[in-house]
């Protein structure tokens, strides 16, 4: 199927292909700052490659003739970017020990999520007395270092918007990362209603959707089961949480 006729650049005018741009610059301002050894050389060159590919896919797919070929390429992106993100997450978590105490990638210390906390103590953790602080001003999330095993950062509870600009830069990236596979996932999404209604969708991703589906309100009836104290058994079966057997 083809696609209608769209202006050359139209692509521009999209959220997703403005996130885009926004993450391929802070990503070379965040790999700007890693040291020049042959590993992290190779890090930075790889996750500068996966910020441009995140963008160039979008842009590449909108030239496309066929809509199927414009869905694919933002899948092209969607993978780009969740690679990204999970070397985001390695640096955060400390894989790479030279990126450590480096502000322009792990963060000033002592300033994250707006809350005051003072300086690290020796080998990166915060001292007890400010880590009340950051309880008491997190608003129920602890904005500290990936290395104090006091406090640890449940950086997957971090909201992707609005950015909070406080946060370190790495973990500013992979927010950046997550908003837009959200981006692209919609775009995604809206694709597929089209194809479905052209019927034009293959059957593959029909199938594939609705596997998802069903997962998904499994997963929300579990939920629900939940709060109201029952359970389910492998079987399917539902029963209260206290019944035996």
């Amino acid at each position: 199927m083809l696609k209608p006729s769209r202006q050359p650049y139209g692509f521009k005018n999209l959220l997703a292909y403005k996130k885009a741009e926004e993450l391929q610059m802070g990503c070379s301002l965040v790999t700007a700052q890693f040291p020049k050894y042959k590993t992290l050389i190779a890090l930075a060159d790889q996750m500068d490659r996966s910020a441009r590919s995140g963008k160039q896919n979008i842009v590449e797919g909108w030239k496309r003739n066929s809509t199927k070929e414009y869905y694919d390429f933002l899948g092209f992106s969607i993978g780009a970017n969740t690679e990204l993100e999970e070397d985001c997450n390695d640096i955060w978590r400390g894989v790479y020990p030279d990126l450590i105490g480096i502000t322009g990638v792990m963060g000033e210390k002592g300033k994250m999520g707006g809350d005051e906390m003072g300086e690290m103590g020796e080998g990166g953790k915060i001292k007890r007395d400010e880590i009340s602080i950051t309880r008491e001003k997190g608003n129920g999330v602890s904005l500290s270092t990936p290395f104090d095993p006091l406090i640890p950062l449940d950086i997957e509870k971090i909201p992707f918007y609005p950015l909070n600009k406080n946060l370190p830069p790495i973990i500013q990236l992979k927010l950046r990362c997550k908003e837009l596979n959200y981006l692209l996932n919609q775009l995604q999404k809206s694709l597929e209603a089209k194809m479905l209604q052209e019927k034009t969708l293959s059957g593959g991703d029909i199938a594939r959707n609705y596997l998802q589906a069903i997962d998904k309100n499994k997963k929300q009836d579990d939920i629900f089961l939940e709060q109201y104290g029952f359970v389910r058994l492998e079987n399917g079966q539902v029963i209260a949480k206290n019944q035996d057997g």
